[in-house]
Formats: C-alpha cells, structure tokens, sequence
C-alpha cells in the first residue's frame, strides 16, 4: 500500500507588518531618548556631592540654565538657554532679556507669576561661585525667586 503525501498548507507569514511595527518602535524610542537628553549640555560637567537625590517629581514651569566653558577659552564661562548662548558677564543684559521674555511667556501663556517659575542651574563643576551668584542676580531681576540646583552623585 503506498503512503499518499499529504498536501501540507504553506504556514509562511507575511513578515512586513512585523517589520514595520518595530521600526516604528525604534523611531519612536530614539526621539524619545533625544527629548530626555535636550535640557542637557554634554560641555557642562556636573559637580559631585555624597547626599544628591533625583527629584521626586517634575518641576512644573521650570527653566533650565546651563554653565558651561567656553570652547577654546580656559577660564571663560556662558550661560545656555536651550540653543541660546550667552557669552560671559558682558552678556548677561541679553541674558536678562531671554529671562524676561520667559518670565512673559508664563505669565500670558500659563497665568502664573515669576515667582511661580523655578530656574534649574547646570554649573559645570569648574565655575566660579562668582559666576554662578551674578546669573542668579540676573535671574532675581528677572522677578524669579526659585532655584534648582543640580548635581552627579559620587561613584564609590
């Protein structure tokens, strides 16, 4: 008696959804990733401290300024707004403007006051304290009383 072969059904899938899905997927995380990372310079390095704490929740109405080197210069610092850069203390009346106009924009937009905003200071590890009290003062003329600042913790 010969055996009959069985006419098998092709189970192949189409694998192009699948594909397409964790494209989309990758895409997705990686602008994610890059959201997270905006508010940060990689030319600010963060001062070290033993009792740092991550933030217990997101500070609403905040603006991030960062300290940074400048490049080429050994002992010459800017202010960084988001892409805006500030060139040292001969342009802290700019800097003043830039605050302002954020200290306006919550004011019409969220109607909240300046009193309301907390500004995040970024200082690189190696910035005077000099420096880092006279963008406070300029913050301060700007109406804004509230101050984040931030650090690494130590690796042991």
């Amino acid at each position: 008696m010969a055996r009959r072969k069985s006419k098998g059904t092709d189970l192949d899938g189409d694998m192009t959804p699948m594909i397409d899905m964790v494209f989309q997927l990758l895409i997705f995380f990686m602008i994610l990733i890059n959201f997270a990372d905006a508010d940060q310079n990689a030319r600010v390095k963060l001062p070290e401290n033993d009792i740092v704490k991550p933030p217990e929740q997101p500070v609403p109405d905040a603006v991030t300024l960062q300290i940074a080197k400048q490049e080429g210069k050994a002992r010459e610092y800017s202010v960084l707004i988001g892409a805006d850069e500030f060139m040292g203390e001969k342009d802290f009346k700019r800097l003043k403007a830039a605050l302002d106009k954020e200290v306006k924009f919550v004011k019409n937009e969220k109607k909240k006051s300046a009193k309301d905003m907390t500004v995040i200071l970024r200082a690189d590890k190696d910035t005077p304290i000099g420096f880092v009290n006279k963008v406070i003062h300029t913050c301060q003329e700007a109406d804004i009383e509230n101050f984040a600042l931030r650090a690494t913790a130590k690796v042991k």
